[in-house]
């Protein structure tokens, strides 16, 4: 290297020194500031959970002020204030319990404060009702009610004081943050800068000393790639052998195989804690020695006698056993056997240790720092190993008995599911039979002695038939479900257009009757299906689109599909009253509905038999709705493959 490459190169450091010391201090204070930022935000967090309290508080304060007025004076106008509070409660509180999701004790706090609010609520409807009706209010209802309000008011009292404490020891945190920002940046600049005038002398003081020490370094450096390599090599064997084995056992013999081939010693043994026992029982996983000197591993294990040793947590080398002043029975043993050297490493996972490696040698100081190193180094691999296998034979059991109870809990949910679609079906079909006794019964009282009764008389006997229409439909649709639950499915192409064409053709005379107006985007596609099922599933969907409107306005159902990948979705839109959100899963069950019959007329079976069938044709179904502006309900099915 000539004098002027080298002259260049030292420049180049010394230069590249102070500019990546630089850069060091700004990403330092970079890091700083962004704690600081940090720990600011969760200061406005506390600042946002307080002001939302206060608004929860203020909202329960109204709700009571406004319920207090009307019972005190009965004058409706001071519900008003109640009302408007009672609205917003829900939701402020929701907002609440989200800001203070970090803090599980104050999440605590709200649950109990929404219990107590719940049952303080539940008192109002029958207060009103009481003022209302002139009734004296029962003097342990208002007592209890009140009771209820202090203790709302002190858990929301008991949980500011908490937030702002919260908020005072955070405060605090920023301000010891900027100290420590402030400081730790004066500290390090004054570092850095002891670093850089260290390093300026250092490379004035290294020119006389350069070729010298560069020369020697090269040597060391060679010697030790040279060592680094040879153990790597060793070691990559090794680990191979460690890999190909699969039980425990066989991995303790490999690792035992391959390191003989680098030893000149041939006598070894692993000893394992059994993880079911205690930690003083162990056993001899694998051993190049004969019974009696296993047995003596065995004892120096369990007798624990190399605690008497300096030894360090990687592994304990004794050079020569001869010359330890107090040696236990086993190491007694050993020695009489022949052997002086003596290395143990721990097997170590996770700070736990699972057992040792042992390895003996008649020489003294047998074990160069090289073959140590070697040998923790394979500890190390085989104590990971041996701990996965134990864990995959573990996760191997787990899967087992979980897979056989899963399959236990599927054969007796779908036996109680069968009893209970065999039921509804038994019981739906014999209410048929006497529900058309009464209609005829009923029918002929109308007709033979009509003339007999009076107009009371005969209303009576016409709401008895409309409520045998409104059963027999009832049982229909009960019906209809078992059916969907017991019908033999067989899914094959089926067109969405004939579907749509046979479903319009059954409610011909329901949907003139509304007026319905039907706009179909055609061509709808083929899915896969059941035809009759399908059918069944689009007459109710349309039957409740045509339905669900307002008595002024006249149905505007619109139908179109749309293919994603290979699903195809249907959907039935509408102009009518629209579903809540809160709702808008709970629809789908069984017997569910949201308005009263004489408003709305139905069973409340239409959309669950609309689930139930897409459910047997392996397809989805959902809605979406805006309150007041319509639905849009969708059937998602697998489509034809081309």
């Amino acid at each position: 290297m000539t004098p002027q490459l080298s002259f260049r190169r030292r420049l180049i450091r010394t230069i590249a020194l102070p500019v990546s010391l630089m850069l060091f201090l700004a990403g330092v204070s970079i890091w700083q500031i962004s704690r600081l930022l940090f720990v600011m935000r969760w200061v406005e967090h506390t600042d946002q959970v307080i002001a939302q309290a206060n608004r929860v508080e203020r909202l329960f304060s109204e709700v009571e002020s406004g319920l207090r007025g009307y019972l005190l004076t009965g004058e409706a106008e001071l519900l008003e204030p109640y009302k408007q509070a009672e609205v917003l409660v829900e939701p402020s509180f929701k907002n609440l319990v989200d800001l203070v999701s970090d803090n599980p004790s104050q999440g605590q706090r709200l649950i109990q404060v929404e219990t107590q609010y719940q049952q303080w609520s539940s008192y109002i409807p029958s207060l009103i009702a009481g003022k209302q009706n002139n009734v004296a209010l029962p003097s342990a209802v208002l007592k209890k009610r009140n009771q209820v309000m202090v203790a709302i008011r002190q858990e929301m009292s008991q949980f500011i004081q908490t937030e702002e404490q919260l908020r005072t020891t955070r405060s605090a945190m920023v301000q010891r943050t900027t100290q420590t920002v402030v400081g730790s940046s004066l500290v390090l600049a004054g570092v850095l800068g002891a670093i850089l005038a260290y390093f300026i002398w250092r490379q004035i003081y290294s020119v006389s000393r350069l070729y010298e020490d560069a020369l020697k370094v090269a040597h060391e450096q060679t010697q030790s790639v040279q060592r680094s390599a040879e153990r790597l090599k060793i070691l990559h064997e090794i680990d191979q052998a460690i890999l190909a084995a699969q039980s425990v056992e066989l991995l303790a013999h490999e690792t035992l195989s391959k390191l003989k081939g680098i030893s000149a010693y041939k006598e070894g043994a692993v000893i394992l804690l059994k993880p079911s026992s205690d930690l003083n029982e162990t056993q001899v996983l694998a051993e190049d020695v004969d019974q009696e000197l296993a047995g003596m591993i065995v004892l120096m294990t369990e007798q624990e006698a190399l605690n008497s040793l300096e030894c360090s947590d990687s592994l304990c080398y004794v050079q020569d056993i001869s010359t330890l002043p107090h040696r236990s029975s086993a190491l007694e043993a050993l020695l009489a056997k022949g052997y002086h050297s003596l290395l143990t490493v721990p097997l170590r996972v996770e700070g736990n240790s699972i057992g040792d490696l042992h390895w003996f040698a008649s020489p003294v100081d047998a074990f160069d720092a090289q073959k140590q190193e070697v040998f923790r180094e394979v500890a190390a691999q085989l104590a990971i190993a041996i701990q996965q296998s134990r864990l995959r034979s573990q996760l191997q059991q787990y899967a087992a008995e979980l897979e056989q109870r899963v399959a236990e809990r599927t054969m007796r949910l779908q036996a109680a599911n069968d009893e209970l679609e065999a039921f509804s079906y038994t019981v739906a079909h014999d209410l048929r039979a006497p529900l058309r006794g009464v209609e005829g019964y009923a029918s002929a009282l109308i007709e033979d002695y009509g003339a007999q009764l009076d107009e009371v008389a005969q209303d009576y006997i016409h709401q008895v038939i409309a409520s045998i229409h409104r059963m027999n439909n009832l049982v229909q649709d009960l019906l209809a479900y078992s059916h969907l639950s017991r019908e033999e499915i067989e899914l094959v192409p089926v067109s969405l257009t004939h579907v749509l064409a046979e479903a319009q053709t059954q409610l011909e005379s329901a949907l003139k009757e509304r007026q319905a107006e039907i706009t179909v985007a055609e061509p709808l596609p083929k899915v896969m299906g059941h035809h009759s099922t399908l059918v069944q599933v689009v007459v109710n969907l349309l039957s409740n689109a045509a339905k669900f409107t307002t008595m002024a306005s006249k149905p505007q159902i619109y139908i179109w599909a749309e293919a994603k990948q290979h699903q195809v979705r249907l959907w039935v839109e509408d102009n009518g009253i629209g579903i809540e959100p809160q709702y808008q899963q709970q629809i789908f069950g069984v017997f569910e509905r949201l308005h009263a019959r004489d408003a709305y007329p139905g069973t409340g079976i239409g959309l669950a038999i609309v689930r139930k069938g897409v459910e047997r044709l392996s397809g989805r179904s959902g809605v979406e709705s805006t309150f007041g502006k319509g639905s849009r309900f969708w059937v998602e099915l697998q489509g034809v493959k081309p």
